[in-house]
Formats: structure tokens, sequence, C-alpha cells
């Protein structure tokens, strides 16, 4: 019996090994040079205030993603920003759609280490040459448009805009990247179900200035062995009590600037940061199949929702 017992136990035991291995998953790039992937971008935005909502509209962004280099160092990945389409018109539709155009074609070479972390971008200043020249196209168009004042104004203030997030490599990193760090962010760790991957991070000030302190928690939440797909939620949010003391201290440097001043016992409007997504990634390649993001800014009564959704397009 005890015999019977002990051989069972060894037949069972690599069954137990292999489920054990199977809740945990390394997320990182097995990528070949030459490997290629298209993807769709959706974006929407949604105001509301006082509880009543409006949307401003639905863009769908194309973009391809090419592996240019793959060695023991790490990567070199394309990522080349293709058309957007609107849903429904915009405002002063010509100009916007010439800005938002303004990226089309380019390729950003991205830099990318062994375990997916984007290190930097290769190619920053043919990209900085490459933008002046299209500003410089939209300036002239702009100027010779029959709705001269209206058109003229919104490029001006657009090129000012432009001009400074592409004044210095690191602008220009920021700025190219933002899209790929949002797809490749959750590769390079392991993850274990049911276990969350905490940690200290930071979020974007909405009101510029310094970025606020926020916490990051990933949790991995389904991991299929036979598919090799695994996904996992991703949410992160701002530190209540330091974005109220930085956002005061912001508020009060403002009012100073034009001579009045904050009283201590005023209140400033609460605001409210969450960024939360869903991420489903083949685990055999590295590559993110879908990715669903929710931004949430609130201050007061006004809110505003941006969702990204990214999707591999198969063919």
């Amino acid at each position: 019996m005890v015999r019977t017992a002990a051989l069972l136990c060894l037949c069972l035991l690599p069954w137990s090994v292999q489920h054990a291995v199977a809740q945990s998953v390394e997320l990182i790039p097995h990528w070949k040079t030459g490997d290629s992937v298209e993807l769709i971008v959706t974006r929407v935005r949604e105001k509301s205030l006082d509880g009543r909502s409006t949307r401003s509209g639905t863009t769908h962004t194309r973009f391809s993603l090419e592996v240019l280099r793959a060695d023991p160092q790490g990567y070199l990945v394309g990522w080349t920003v293709g058309a957007t389409t609107f849903e429904v018109p915009a405002p002063s539709e010509s100009i916007l759609r010439q800005v938002v155009g303004l990226m089309q074609g380019l390729q950003i070479q991205l830099q990318i280490d062994p375990r997916g972390a984007i290190t930097g971008v290769r190619n920053w200043e043919a990209l900085r040459n490459e933008m002046q020249k299209k500003l410089d196209a939209l300036s002239d168009n702009a100027a010779a448009s029959q709705r001269e004042n209206a058109d003229q104004a919104l490029v001006k203030n657009l090129r000012a805009q432009w001009d400074v997030m592409f004044s210095t490599k690191a602008q220009i990193e920021r700025v190219c990247t933002r899209d790929a760090q949002t797809y490749f962010r959750i590769l390079g760790r392991t993850y274990t179900r049911g276990e969350h991957d905490e940690y200290q991070s930071v979020l974007d000030n909405p009101l510029g200035g310094a970025p606020l302190p926020a916490h990051t928690d990933i949790v991995l939440k389904s991991f299929e062995d036979r598919s090799r797909h695994a996904v996992l939620h991703w949410k992160q949010s701002a530190d209540r009590e330091q974005t109220d003391r930085i956002m005061r201290s912001i508020v009060k440097g403002l009012a100073a600037q034009r001579g009045k001043q904050v009283p201590e016992e005023r209140p400033v409007n609460t605001v409210s940061l969450e960024n939360q997504a869903e991420v489903e990634v083949d685990v055999e390649t590295g590559w993110i199949t879908k990715l669903t993001e929710t931004k949430s800014v609130g201050l007061g009564t006004r809110h505003q929702t941006d969702t990204t959704v990214m999707i591999r397009e198969v063919r």
C-alpha cells in the first residue's frame, strides 16, 4: 500500500510541478530581425461637467512595428506612424487633420534592451529635422489659407508648442515614445497568478510642472499554457494627500504671479488621477495582442476620460 502511494506521488509530481510553473510567466521579448507587427490604435475622449457628459470624437491610427536589429545587447525596432482617420468631423478640420498627421510616415527607431525596456531613440536628430520641415510647410499652408486669421492664430500657437516638444533630445524621446511606452511597459518582469506587483511611480501633472507621486499595481489575471497568452491588469493611482499638497502649491504660485493671495483655509478643488489597463500578451513572442487603457482625471465637478485601445492586426 505504501509502495503504491509512493508511485502515485511520483506520477503526479511532474503534473504538479508543471502546474506550479504555469502560474508564473516571464514577459520578455523573443524577437528576430525582420519580425513585424501592425497595430490599430483607437482613442476616445469623454468629458463631463456636473454629471453632463460629452464625447469629443474618436480617432483610429495605424502603426507598423518592425524589428530592424536583434542581438544580445537588445533590439532596434522601427515604430512607424501611419494615417489617422476621424469618426466625426473636427472643428477647423483642415488644420487639425494636418496637425494630427504631422507624425505620419515617420519611423521612430526605438532602442530596446533585452528585457523590453525602451532606452532611447536612435534617430532623434533626423526626427527633429523632419518635424521642422513639416512645421514650416504647415505654417506656409496656413498663411495661404482663405481662413487666414483663424488658421494662422491656431498654427502659431501649435507651432510654439511643437517647437518646445522637439527642442531637446529628452523632449523628442518623450514625445516619440509615448505610445510605445504604453505598449511595452509590462515587459521585463515575472508575474505570478494572484500576486500583486506593486511599486511607487509618478503620473503626469495635468496642470504642468512636477509629476505627481503615484502607486502602481500589476496583477496576472490569467495564463493559458496551451495558447501561451497572458492577461494582466495594470492600475496606477495618484497619491491623494501629496497631490492635494502639490496642487495647492501650484494654485498659490499662479495667484502670486497675478498679485493675488490664496487664503490658507480656502479649499483647493481635489484632483483625482487614475490609469487602468488590461493587457493581453503573447508570451511566446512578447508582442502585446490587445491593450485597453483608461486615463481618468477629475478636478472638482469636471472629469475627463481618455480611452486608448491598441489591437494587433492579424493578417
